[in-house]
This record gives structure tokens, sequence and C-alpha cells, in this order.
């Protein structure tokens, strides 16, 4: 392990010297120097570090964590990138926080009837009020969405201020993947409501609409588990009280209003319509909550733009460098390592970094991150999407490095929200030089696009790429996506995904390169990345 990392480091010093005294070469010699720089062996060391035992998984707040921050601090002062960070060091405290709720405060009643808690509905902890209690009047608002744009608009015709808000989880069928994975999220839907004066929100797991069924969340907060949160990514604090029921709590909700719930998923299950309505009962709901402060921070280097016009935007690459920590005490294994995720998708930024650093400078500035939490909920890009440090300066275009499945040669790659702006010409003529091809979403129902870092810079109005390792490759075993979905089904977020594993550096070496090729051509672009007109998200 030391070995790597020490040859690693003086690699990267004798190119910092060769590219301080050879000057900037031709466009062809640097696409084969970004070649030649980012190489299965330097991907290889990286993860070998990354995903050592020493490191214990890297669990946020930990000190596996805190290793790992200073080793990619150390190489961002390597490759000469400036400190990004709001005090002037590397390192941004993002101020997270554990949170648990306290099942003997958790309350709902309907028109005065206590439901059970576990069985019939769960309270969820509260970012920012340590007790809170509200009770008024049920609305039913269908999947409780706004895209007036798509045709919807759960809230037309109904008055919900100070009233408390039942939606169904999910959204409409028909939508694109990443569409309808961002208006399913239950802190969009809360942020509907609460910009209608809403007070409280119910969310219905109904039986047969989710794939992830309410009895399995309830098995869960039996045994309560701290939560994490950050202020940015919590759901907003006028909502006094959020809860999730499932079909016997619906049902109970729907009881005195006329309708027959039933009817209600059936509808929704055949696609149609959904009307809303008062639902003639009062909910009580409260909760309190109980927290502590956790510390972690996002480290940040800059790469300062040589145009004095164009450097004030930047460009900024995400990788997130947590994982899960001790996530299965076994006798044998432990420790949760996260080879693939995301000691890859760190490992590629690092050797992306490297390369752009012995080219040209780009005409943008270009803003590394290694981000915490974001197994905690993509907490880290919340926090520092929504509050950039001063050095970030005008973000126009993410790039987001996540968990490259480097066990397969792959032929394609699935680039998620380049169709929503101008930066899909430019990943697909990246993609296209590396001699792979663009593929649509193979696993939609997986909702991939609101699971990774990226899907907080769009939220902020920054457009985003994403890659993932497609499902095609040369080799029958692993094509169609079998080599992909045995990863999923079996060492993600298990001991497995550690340095035992088959992984294949000239994959790692190959996403990077993909990858370095969209960040320089983005920060080099004459016109500043837009969104479509047609886009959702430019909306």
């Amino acid at each position: 392990m030391i070995r790597h990392y020490l040859a690693a480091a003086a690699s990267a010093a004798l190119l910092l010297s060769a590219c301080a005294t050879t000057g900037a070469a031709p466009a062809s010699q640097r696409e084969a120097a970004a070649g030649d720089i980012i190489t299965p062996a330097a991907i290889e060391a990286h993860i070998r570090f990354l995903a050592d035992d020493l490191l214990e998984g890297r669990d946020t707040g930990t000190r596996g964590y805190d290793i790992a921050a200073r080793y990619v601090e150390s190489h961002f002062r390597l490759l000469g990138l400036e400190p990004g960070a709001s005090d002037g060091s590397y390192h941004e405290p993002v101020p997270l926080q554990n949170m648990v709720a306290d099942a003997s405060a958790a309350r709902l009643t309907i028109d005065g009837e206590a439901l059970e808690h576990g069985t019939d509905f769960i309270i969820s902890a509260h970012a920012t009020r340590d007790q809170s209690a509200v009770t008024a009047e049920a609305v039913f608002a269908g999947y409780g969405i706004v895209a007036p744009g798509l045709g919807f608009d759960s809230y037309d015709g109904i008055d919900v201020e100070g009233r408390i808000v039942v939606v169904l989880a999910g959204a409409p069928g028909g939508l694109p993947s990443d569409v309808s994975a961002h208006l399913s999220n239950n802190r969009t839907k809360a942020e509907f409501a609460a910009a209608r004066g809403a007070s409280g929100v119910i969310v219905i797991m109904a039986d047969g609409l989710t794939r992830f069924p309410f009895s399995r969340l309830a098995a869960m907060a039996a045994n309560p588990r701290p939560s994490m949160t950050v202020a940015a990514a919590a759901s907003p604090a006028s909502i006094e009280v959020s809860a999730v029921v499932g079909t016997a709590g619906a049902e109970r909700l729907f009881a005195v209003s006329g309708r027959d719930f039933s009817q209600i998923v059936e509808a929704a299950q055949a696609g149609e319509p959904l009307e809303s309505f008062a639902l003639n009962a009062t909910a009580g709901m409260a909760q309190a909550t109980t927290r502590e402060p956790v510390a972690s921070a996002n480290v940040i280097g800059v790469l300062p733009g040589s145009d004095p016009a164009l450097s004030a935007e930047t460009v900024v690459v995400t990788a997130h460098l947590d994982h899960i920590g001790i996530c299965q005490p076994m006798a044998d294994n432990s420790i949760c390592n996260g080879a693939l995720d995301n000691a890859s998708g760190t490992a590629a930024m690092l050797e992306s970094a490297r390369a752009l650093v012995q080219g040209p400078r780009p005409a943008r500035t270009v803003v590394f991150i290694a981000l915490t939490a974001e197994e905690k909920g993509l907490l880290g890009s919340a926090h520092v999407a929504a509050n950039p440090t001063p050095a970030m300066g005008r973000m126009v275009a993410n790039i987001n490095l996540d968990m490259p499945v480097m066990l397969y040669e792959f032929n394609d790659v699935i680039a998620f929200g380049a169709e929503h702006s101008s930066l899909g010409p430019v990943a697909s003529e990246a993609v296209a030089r590396a001699g792979v091809t663009l593929s649509p979403d193979p696993i939609p129902d997986q909702s991939l696009f609101v699971r990774s870092d990226h899907y907080n810079f769009v939220r902020e109005g920054v457009p985003s790429v994403f890659l993932m390792t497609g499902f095609s490759s040369p080799d029958p075993e692993d094509d169609e996506g079998q080599a992909f979905l045995r990863f999923l089904g079996g060492n993600y977020h298990a001991p497995g995904d550690d340095l035992s594993q088959p992984l294949r550096f000239d994959q790692g070496a190959k996403f990077a390169l993909i990858n370095y090729e969209i960040i320089r051509a983005v920060a080099n672009a004459s016109e500043t990345p837009r969104w479509n007109d047609d886009s959702f998200f430019a909306h």
C-alpha cells in the first residue's frame, strides 16, 4: 500500500516538473499525453490506499474518513491546486448532525383516534425542531407534484394553507426516469407543499405502488438508528411534522372522505389523473427529535482559469470520498471498504486533475471537490452546492464521478443529465473519442438520477452530467448488464467491495480519461454551459 502511494506521489512530482519545463504541446500530443498520464497503475495506486482496511470504510465523521481527506489534500497540494475552503484551507466543514426521532413522542391521530406508531405510521425526525406538533384539516393532493410543463399540478383548485397535505409516494407513469425520480423525492414533495402554506405532510407508501414497502420501513423503525442530515438537504422548516403511512393508515385517513382508497390506488396503477380533495378529517401529528453534531469536511482544490473573461466561471468536478464504514460485524470481515463505491471515482477525479494540470491551463476555473456524507443522503454536495465557497466563483457546470463498476470491459456509458443541457454534445464527443457509445438509463426503476451528488447541483440550477459504466461488454458473461447487476446484487455496500475483487484498472483509466475529456472541453468552450430550452430542469 505505502509503495503504491509513494510511487504515485513520485510520478506526479516528476510529471509536474516536466510540465513546467517543456511548455504547451499541440492538441494531438495533449490527448496522447493525457492517456499516458491517466494510467491503470495510477488508478490502482489511489484505490489501494483509499480502500485499505486502515481506513475502516471511510465512514463520515470517523478517523478513517479524515485520513482519506488528508490523502486527497496531499495530492491537491502536490498538483499545485489552490485551497478552496472559506478559511483558506482545503477542508470546508459541513454542518452535519445525527438525528433520532423519539418513538415515545410520535403521534398521529385522525379525528382524535390514535394510530399505532410503527404499525400504522412512522414519524420522521425533524432537521431543525426538537419538538413540534400540528393539528389541522387533512387534504389529499394526489402525488403532491407541480410540473405545469408536463401537465401536472396537484394543488390546482385546492387550498392547503395551514393544513396537512396527504400525498402518494412516487410519481405518475410515463415520465422520463430522471424527471420521475426528482418528482418522487419526498424532499421535493415537501417543498411543493411548504410553498403553498402546508404545515404538515403525510406520504402514503401504498401496496402495489412502491417498490420499497411500508412494512420494510416499519421493521427498520422498530430499532431506530440515527439518520444524518444537513440544513441544505432537509425538508422546509415550515413543515412542522412529516409522517409516512402504509395502506392501513391510508385507509383510516380516507374512511370519512367518501372516497375508497383502493380506488385511488387502482387509478394510480392505471395511470389515470388523480383528483385532489379534502379528506373531511382532522389529523394531529407530533414529533420529538434528539440530535448531535457530526464533524466532517469536503476537500476542495482549485485550478484557476487562464482566461480573464472566463475564469470567474467554474466547472465543478465532484466525487464522494466517504463510504459506509464498519457495516456488517462478522468475524472474518466487518469493513465495507468501498473500492468501487467510491474509491474508484475519487481516483478518476485525482487523475483527471493531474492531466489537466500538466496540459495548457483551461480557460475556466476548475474546482475539484472530494465530498463527504454522500452515503448519508448526498449531504456534502447539498451543502456545498447551496453554499459555494468564495473560491468556487460562479458555478456553470458539474461533472460528477461516482462508482464506475470497473469489473468488466465496458462498451457504453450512461450520461445522466446530458440530454438536458449543452453538456450533452460535449459528453457525446468525449465518449465517441474513447470508442464507446452512449446508452439510455437501463434501470430507471433504481432512480439513479437522484442518488448521486450531481443531483444537488441540478437542484441549484447548475447543468450537470454523471457517467455510469454501461451494460454492454464484448465478454458474453458480462454483456447485457450481467457484471453490473452481479455487483449491485452482491458486493455493493457489502464487505466484498474491496481489493479482492477482479478490478479492471485499465477500465478505471478509460473511465477517467472520458471524464477528463469532458472536463477539459467544458472548461475551454467558448459558450457558457446552458440548459436546453425544453429541459424540465431549466425551469
